[in-house]
């Protein structure tokens, strides 16, 4: 696990939460994470613990 690579992914999914609250988008976050896999899954490991960081932190 890259660590750097998790703290990229967390904060760009803490972004899309806090933007989802200000649009109107239809995109649920497992659907970005799937869209950031499909755009680099080489890291599809990080970007998939960053998801469970990022909803352990939602869901308290």
């Amino acid at each position: 696990m890259n660590l750097q690579v998790i703290e990229y992914y967390e904060s760009l999914l803490k972004f899309e939460v806090m933007e989802k609250q200000f649009t109107s988008t239809s995109q649920t976050l497992k659907e970005t994470v799937e869209q950031y896999v499909g755009q680099d899954a080489v890291h599809k490991n990080d970007i998939l613990t960053a998801y469970s960081n990022v909803m352990k932190e939602l869901i308290g």
